[in-house]
């Protein structure tokens, strides 16, 4: 079985539901509250597991009552931990979500910027073991660069999701396979818009990105390789919550690639689970299982 390693944040979520996006210095009421296990990394690992993939979730946490129950809901979801639990609180994300599902997000890092270097040395067997090493960037910058060449001086898969975004130095991208962000995150990063093309290709061959996979939300997604462009629709659905979507296509997009599935297919299949999830509510709990999603696949067609 491929084996998948999520190098990543987990933190407790603390959602509220609002009839619409507050503007700036606009006090509103909410219509609901909850608490639910998220962090990019973490969904992400939820995500790969849920399709199959043996998971394995590296990251930090606090010794509080948050940190033990992400910890343990990664074993709900069969994905192995190999995350420390260090004195610093765990990390949180404030997250407000309006009746047409979009949202804005606050995260407070806590104990997912207080891993080193030393912490990743003492965790290189694992890198060795696994196909796949995908990372974001709700850890350390210095961490993500270390990780990223670790795993590719050990000829790993190596999937950047730079969410949320930052300026990045070229070198960064000398270690990544998959380059995968949104178009916010592409405009912020680079300058250019997503929709530019040609500006797109300049930018991939001048930071030397090998694939560049923009993902659209409601417009779908673009992946721009090598040797080709791939454009794939997004499923019309009522939206209802985009909480982990993102993280949903990534996990669900490089569990068919490890498995050696075409290019098509993956993006293919990657909309069909992200579409899924904004029909419900939450983070981690709006991530269908594999079955699940060939049940969607037979319904629709």
């Amino acid at each position: 079985m491929k084996k998948a390693l999520i190098v990543g944040s987990l933190n407790m979520d603390i959602t509220a539901r609002v009839d619409q996006l507050p503007k700036l210095g606009e006090t509103i009421f909410g219509t609901s509250f909850y608490k639910s296990c998220g962090g990019k990394g973490a969904n992400q690992a939820v995500a790969i597991s849920k399709m199959g993939i043996e998971t394995i979730m590296l990251g930090m946490v606090g010794n509080d009552s948050d940190g033990y129950e992400l910890i343990e809901n990664l074993s709900k979801h069969n994905i192995k931990s190999s995350v420390i639990v260090s004195n610093e609180i765990t990390g949180r994300a404030i997250i407000t979500v309006d009746n047409n599902g979009n949202n804005n997000i606050i995260v407070i890092p806590g104990a997912n910027f207080k891993i080193t270097k030393e912490d990743i040395d003492k965790k290189m067997d694992i890198i060795n073991e696994v196909d796949v090493v995908i990372l974001q960037n709700e850890i350390p910058l210095d961490i993500t660069k270390y990780v990223l060449k670790k795993s590719k001086e050990l000829n790993k898969i190596t999937v950047f999701n730079p969410a949320p975004a930052y300026k990045f130095e070229k070198e960064i991208y000398e270690n990544v396979d998959f380059l995968i962000l949104n178009e916010t995150e592409f405009e912020f990063i680079f300058d250019v818009k997503y929709n530019d093309t040609n500006a797109i290709l300049s930018i991939k061959d001048k930071f030397g990105i090998s694939n560049l996979l923009l993902t659209l939300g409601e417009l779908g997604s673009i992946l721009f390789t090598n040797n080709n462009i791939l454009v794939q629709e997004a499923l019309k659905v009522k939206a209802i919550d985009t909480t982990a979507a993102g993280d949903a296509f990534i996990g669900s997009f490089i569990s068919k690639i490890i498995n050696n599935n075409s290019l098509e297919s993956a993006l293919k299949f990657a909309t069909t689970v992200s579409a899924i999830v904004v029909t419900k509510k939450g983070a981690q709990e709006s991530i269908p299982t594999l079955d699940e999603v060939n049940e969607y696949i037979i319904g629709v067609n």
